[in-house]
């Protein structure tokens, strides 16, 4: 027949399972607050049953229970909640990066704005109309070159300013190259110690939170794609090639391109199939859209300087030598690099006015250049100066504007995608509140059952005559 000492196994049994209960139950409180954390649980059974030998069973129905037992400690997780974060995180990663970038460069020209580059195009017609008003006057024709200096350097500002900030997206796209590689070392570390717990049995359920942490935020510099090996660890692949594989990383290199600026390659020069996050924000906006709006400014440059010179150049200065060129220019590259021409500089006489010498009431090639302001010749060539810089500065803010609401976009749905994942996996104290009064009356009833039995066996040992 069962003996007292069965009885004290089986209620020491659900003493300790209470307390691992109430253990695991305080970690969750603990960590109520913790990124990342996912709630556990303890998966609990009844442990194996005493049999008897059937010669001594005395008339047992059947086998004798031995109490209970943590079969595992498992996190709360639903691997396609993450997997949609993970690739959610990536696209709010390329409109944030992308949103940041765009309101620098929209910053740059302030339109409408008394300081603007609209403002000194506005002037500088202005002042040839003044000058045709007023050809003998010599203030009107210092006017003209004041003018067109502003504007000159008002353009060579304007394009320093893109240059600096492509410059800035440049050491963005090296920092956050530098950033994965660091996560990834990271995330083969935590690799190689979850394979070692994990090899015994057990479950390493912190460090997993960790490094699903790690993946979450690395996804936001570069999409990634998530594939879990039988020891716990995970593979992680960028376009096919691994990043992490085990307990191995691979690191990205920074490379620069034949314009000087970073791009992301494999070692052995190969390409990194970069098809979003941060990284793939910053390399399409510095290489084409910021490159397309410097390419636009240098045109618009250009055609003013070009149609300018052209009619300054059909007439003759105040002493009746031939006109000579208003700007110079780098052909190409013009924003960065007009100026007032050196051989004018500022020389009142070398402005042009007239289109022939001896003609005093001439002033068609001083009207000629006033009448450029309402030319559409410009852009596209179907439009004026002052719209094809409106066109400019208006796909600035079209551009800006879109970034900004995708990532007010991808933020809501970001969002509620980790409220979902915080209603499955986060901790909720009103429910560890009623597992530790739940336990802890488990636990005061075994620890009632043994001193039940201890009872017995007293009375069993002590005082029986």
């Amino acid at each position: 027949m069962a003996n007292g000492w069965l009885g004290l196994n089986t209620a020491l049994s659900g003493l300790r399972t209470s307390q691992q209960m109430l253990d695991i139950t305080a970690h969750n409180i603990a960590n109520v607050s913790t990124p990342g954390y996912s709630r556990q649980r303890a998966h609990i059974m009844a442990s194996p049953p005493f049999s008897y030998p059937a010669f001594n069973r005395s008339g047992l129905p059947g086998q004798l229970g031995t109490g209970v037992m943590v079969s595992s400690i498992d996190r709360i997780r639903d691997i396609y909640l993450d997997q949609q974060i993970n690739q959610q995180q990536g696209l709010t990663g390329y409109w944030t990066a992308r949103s940041d970038v765009l309101a620098t460069a929209e910053a740059a020209f302030p339109e409408p704005s008394n300081t603007g580059l609209g403002n000194e195009l506005s002037k500088f017609w202005s002042s040839w109309e003044d000058l045709s008003a007023n050809p003998s006057s010599s203030a009107a024709r210092m006017a003209v070159l004041t003018q067109a200096s502003s504007l000159a350097a008002r353009f060579n500002r304007d394009s320093g300013q893109l240059s600096t900030q492509i410059a800035g997206v440049d050491s963005q796209v090296r920092g956050t190259i530098a950033d994965i590689n660091d996560y990834a070392s990271q995330i083969a570390a935590l690799n190689k110690q979850i394979q070692g717990i994990e090899i015994s049995g057990d479950h390493a359920n912190d460090l997993k939170d960790q490094r699903d942490q790690l993946v979450q935020q690395l996804n936001e510099l570069v999409p990634t794609q998530s594939v879990a090996q039988k020891d716990g660890s995970i593979t992680l692949l960028i376009g096919g090639t691994a990043l992490v594989d085990h307990e191995t990383a691979r690191a990205i290199s920074a490379v620069d391109n034949a314009a000087g600026h970073a791009v992301a390659d494999w070692p052995g020069n190969d390409p990194v199939d970069v098809s979003g996050g941060k990284l793939k924000a910053y390399l399409e906006t510095r290489d084409t859209t910021l490159v397309g709006y410097q390419n636009s400014l240098n045109q618009l440059a250009q055609q003013i300087a070009e149609q300018v010179n052209t009619a300054h150049q059909a007439g003759v200065d105040q002493t009746g030598a031939p006109g000579l060129a208003l700007f110079t220019f780098a052909p190409g590259n013009a924003a960065p690099t007009i100026a007032v021409n050196a051989a004018i500089g500022n020389d009142p006489s070398k402005v042009v006015v007239a289109a022939t010498a001896g003609a005093p009431g001439d002033t068609s090639i001083a009207s000629r250049i006033a009448d450029l302001a309402n030319s559409a010749t410009f852009g596209t060539g179907t439009q004026t100066p002052t719209d094809a810089y409106a066109s400019f500065v208006g796909q600035i803010g079209a551009d800006a504007k879109q970034a900004t609401e995708m990532e007010g976009n991808g933020s809501l749905v970001l969002t509620e995608l980790d409220n979902r994942r915080s209603s499955i996996s986060g901790v909720s104290l009103d429910e560890e509140a009623t597992d530790v009064i739940r336990f802890q009356q488990a636990y005061q009833a075994s620890a009632k059952v043994i001193t039940t039995i201890n009872e017995m066996l007293d009375t069993l040992i002590n005082r029986m005559i």
